[in-house]
């Protein structure tokens, strides 16, 4: 560091060209100047933002859609607020600027922008993984003191770390050369900086574990298992990075690949969140809402996740017809499964007639069933088994999910299934 400032004391650059070769020569390296390519990078990226930004348009304005709701929209969307924030840091601290100006405050971009918001980018996933393991597994609500309290913990803990690193020497954290127009930043500070964040993946990853059980609607295992995957991706590349080549923002190669892999796996992260639902909110809304209705009932943990994450519908009118009791189910159920995967013969040489409608029963000795008789069917049975057989996701639903239906109506025996 006072290696540094003594060479930045005696020299007074005319021009850019004189300050990069002045800087090539000090730490015998190719030193790349800010140019368009930077500016490119700049509006690339915006652009990948401005994206992202539209998803999250269309999820606000449909934000009463059930399977919307059920992302968390208000976490998501803090999630989007910090990846931007977090990238606005990454453009000074990345060398994509000159650092003049207001962008020679090395300290506050890194410390109260791009470290601040990249933390509170991870605390709001590691607040994602709790919402679904206190529903799932703690068969908590997501409301009440007890469940802010690791998320205020974290933050309080994040904003703590960066007023004492504001608090302590540049000599110490991070600094800025006027003469050199140059950011230093000691290792000491990006090992612990780095150290922590990589605590936070370690919290999503065991998280992730505990939610793996997840039964089918709400199995987030897979979304959370390539969220840690890009999460765990960008942490080795910025580690390598930081380690092998620590005056990175001098060389073009290096800050474009840390800025382009920061809002590639911030954006990829909420768009694996959000995408489909949104998408299915715009081609296909109340086909897309049936299917997961049916799919949440089937589980048989329609009344637990409803009630702990409030997403009980304004209109329950408009579901009516999914309102079905257990037995129902069942037997709607066992009615559906006999008919795809059973034969007329096979049927006829004595399954058990008993729960279904007698009209089906008498054309059981058929040697083949017209469409018309199996409406006639689902015309006298429950509803949910009529809506299974004519959606053309009908046949995803297995009758393993049963079991489950059997057990909703205790909530401690639903959340052993999981």
């Amino acid at each position: 560091m006072s290696a540094l400032a003594n060479a930045a004391r005696s020299s007074l650059f005319e021009n850019e060209q004189q300050r990069i070769q002045h800087l090539e020569n000090l730490f015998d390296m190719h030193i790349n100047p800010v140019d368009g390519v930077d500016t490119a990078v700049i509006a690339v990226c915006s652009a990948t933002f401005g994206v992202t930004f539209v998803f999250m348009v269309i999820a606000w304005l449909n934000r009463n859609y059930r399977p919307i709701r059920a992302k968390n929209l208000p976490l998501t969307t803090a999630m989007f607020v910090s990846g931007v924030l977090w990238f606005v840091g990454d453009i000074p601290m990345n060398g994509h600027v000159l650092l003049k100006g207001s962008f020679s405050n090395c300290k506050e971009w890194n410390i109260w922008v791009r470290v601040l918001f990249c933390f509170v980018y991870t605390t709001a996933i590691i607040s994602r993984c709790y919402a679904l393991d206190r529903v799932f597994i703690q068969n908590r609500p997501t409301r009440g003191f007890s469940y802010y309290v690791p998320t205020i913990t974290l933050l309080a803990f994040v904003i703590v770390y960066s007023i004492v690193t504001e608090a302590m020497s540049s000599r110490l954290t991070i600094g800025y050369i006027a003469d050199l127009e140059l950011c230093s930043t000691t290792k000491g500070y990006v090992y612990v900086t780095l150290s922590l964040l990589w605590v936070n993946w370690l919290i999503i990853i065991v998280m992730m574990i505990r939610l793996r059980n997840i039964q089918s609607t709400f199995n987030e295992f897979y979304e959370f298992l390539f969220i840690c995957a890009f999460g765990i991706a960008a942490m080795v590349k910025t580690n390598v990075v930081h380690y092998t080549h620590p005056k990175y923002p001098l060389v073009r190669g290096y800050r474009v690949a840390e800025t382009v892999g920061d809002v590639f796996v911030i954006n990829a992260i909420l768009l694996i969140i959000m995408a489909y639902p949104v998408i299915m909110c715009v081609w296909r809304k109340e086909e897309y809402e049936r299917e997961w209705l049916l799919r949440l009932r089937t589980d048989g943990l329609q009344d637990m996740y409803e009630a702990n994450l409030n997403l009980r519908a304004e209109n329950p009118q408009a579901y009516e017809r999914m309102n079905t009791s257990t037995a129902n189910a069942q037997k709607a159920a066992n009615m559906r499964d006999n008919i795809w995967f059973l034969d007329p013969p096979r049927f006829a040489e004595g399954y058990p007639a008993e729960g279904y409608p007698a009209d089906f029963a008498a054309h059981g000795d058929s040697s083949a069933m017209t469409t018309l008789h199996i409406n006639d069917a689902f015309a006298a049975s429950d509803d949910l088994a009529a809506y299974e057989a004519h959606s053309p996701q009908g046949h995803r639903f297995s009758n393993h999910s049963t079991v489950s239906l059997e057990s909703s109506t205790d909530a401690a025996k639903a959340r052993q299934l999981l």
